[in-house]
């Protein structure tokens, strides 16, 4: 077994499970107590410091009390160089009680202000020093009246630093408890866990069909009596398989007597599931392989109708100021509501084929479309001619459409049938024979009496004969199997409108033509016409 899969199984276990849980949970406590140790020590570090200037700014303030009422400046100025001497000083300022500023020291190392820890102290003309605790808790004399002010500034480069350490320290301390108690909860879990590790194993061999596997017992404790109750198991599992064995072995060579009258019948079967499954793969791959390059056209699509939305009206200013001009070798006033129809039929194009592809997925896997929509079949034959002008037509080919101007919709999914429909008018463009010039027809119609919706394809192509005629709907079958087709056009439009509970009848002659006939029930309670009717017009 490679380190990777071992690796693997070790963090899909039990043990790695609670270990993870017991290091988790000390890494939260090692976090927890060493913040409160940091954030403890330094309040009481910065307390400490603040304490101490308020003590030395209160000692100088009682100090100064007599040169600052004489102003004395050299006094005050020895004064403070004296306490200059302290290791973190940084700068006194000595001033009256109007604001002059009598005396002022400071070092020449420059320092921001969240360097510098400043108290300023009030000098009294009072006869009596204050307390230390006093000077600390900034307790104020009310006797004596304001001389001045002593301010002093000392260098917290020192503290910030004794912090540093302290954190660095305490978060080795944490990481050392956290590794030392991690390594001890993992080598007390393998011990603990050693037993149910045997379990598994027995357990995964009798999973892989060695039922001849027994699990030694390690004690008399739970696992050790699991051991035993699962060795029992593995035995009585044998027997029972080697009966089976048996008993299956004759049941085979019952039914190989009883089966071989049928053999050539079955084979038939199996070959039409095996072409229908490889179909179904099929279908799956390409429905992959679509969605990829679908959605880039999708997206190209709305971005180009997007860019050509806002160009127009710049487009539109220049012909109206310069004249009419050439754009993509062909005038702008012509291409102008061309390439917006265009870029519409490239969202329409994809939006069919990303609901093509998620219909061929659902009956891929068993499943339905939707069909809960009301449907306009005027609307599905228009945008079905709008996809065959798209796609380009022959022009020895006439297409007209005559729709029933008061059609009541129907339930379904609009793009199911309007695949239909353009199966429908492929085939009938592909009959007509490409030396002479030829009509293809589409009519709807609505019977009141039987309410239903019929839609008619009429084409004066090459026809067909009844024995073509009577294989039309099977799976695989094509007149044009040499040219491309793949006989399953008109087996999955047959299944398409039997699933909107629908019929597809035909009606050919050789040499005449074809007449294709889609009837469907309309919408339960609606006999109105749809919001899209459109009128008749030729292709």
């Amino acid at each position: 077994m490679s380190p990777r899969t071992g690796f693997r199984n070790f963090r899909a276990s039990f043990q790695f499970k609670l270990f993870a849980i017991f290091t988790l949970l000390t890494a939260l406590m090692a976090v927890l107590f060493g913040s409160a140790y940091i954030v403890t020590e330094i309040r009481e570090q910065r307390a400490y410091a603040g304490d101490r200037c308020q003590l030395i700014a209160a000692h100088l303030a009682d100090t100064i009390r007599l040169p600052l009422y004489a102003e004395n400046r050299d006094t005050l100025l020895q004064i403070i160089r004296e306490t200059a001497r302290t290791p973190d000083f940084h700068g006194v300022t000595i001033r009256t009680n109007d604001g002059r500023v009598l005396a002022e020291i400071h070092r020449p190392v420059s320092r921001s202000a969240d360097e510098l820890l400043s108290k300023t102290a009030e000098v009294r003309s009072t006869p009596l020093g204050s307390s230390p605790e006093s000077a600390i808790i900034g307790a104020k004399n009310p006797m004596g009246t304001l001389i001045g002010t002593v301010r002093l500034d000392l260098d917290t480069t020192d503290l910030k630093a004794r912090t540093r350490r302290l954190v660095t320290a305490a978060c080795a301390t944490a990481f050392l408890f956290w590794i030392t108690v991690s390594s001890i909860c993992y080598l007390a879990l393998r011990k603990v866990t050693r037993s149910f590790n045997a379990l598994m194993r027995g357990l995964e061999s009798m999973l892989g069909g060695d039922y001849a596997v027994r699990i030694a017992p390690a004690g008399n404790d739970e696992p050790g009596r699991a051991a035993a109750a699962i060795s029992r198991l593995a035995a009585s599992l044998q027997q029972r398989e080697e009966e089976n064995r048996l008993l299956q072995q004759k049941l085979v060579d019952a039914m190989r007597l009883e089966v071989q009258n049928e053999k050539t019948r079955i084979m038939a079967k199996l070959i039409q599931t095996n072409r229908m499954t490889s179909l179904g793969l099929l279908a799956s791959s390409m429905a992959h392989e679509i969605n990829t390059p679908n959605g880039a056209i999708k997206l190209a699509g709305q971005q180009v109708a997007k860019t050509w939305k806002s160009a127009i009206p710049i487009l539109d200013r220049v012909a109206e100021e310069e004249g009419d001009f050439v754009l993509g070798g062909a005038v702008f006033s012509l291409v102008r509501d061309e390439v917006t129809k265009a870029t519409e039929v490239i969202g329409r194009c994809s939006e069919r084929i990303e609901k093509v592809v998620q219909d061929l997925r659902a009956y891929n896997i068993g499943g339905q479309g939707d069909v809960k929509d009301r449907v306009n079949l005027n609307q599905v034959v228009s945008d079905a001619l709008t996809i065959i002008r798209a796609h380009g037509r022959r022009g020895n080919i006439a297409i007209h459409n005559k729709p029933y101007a008061e059609l009541p919709t129907v339930i379904g999914n609009r793009y199911q049938l309007e695949q239909v429909i353009i199966n429908l008018i492929l085939n009938s463009m592909q009959a007509i024979p490409e030396e002479r010039n030829g009509t293809i027809t589409i009519a709807s119609g609505y019977d009141s009496a039987k309410r239903e919706v019929s839609l008619a394809v009429m084409d004066d192509g090459k026809g067909f004969s009844a024995e073509i005629m009577s294989r039309l709907m099977e799976p695989f079958f094509s007149t044009r199997m040499e040219s491309g087709g793949s006989g399953l056009g008109l087996y999955i439009s047959n299944f398409i409108v039997t699933e909107h509970h629908g019929l597809l009848a035909f009606e050919s002659e050789p040499g005449k033509g074809t007449t294709v006939i889609i009837t469907i029930p309309i919408a339960g309670g609606g006999t109105t016409p749809g919001p899209d009717d459109t009128p008749g017009h030729e292709v």
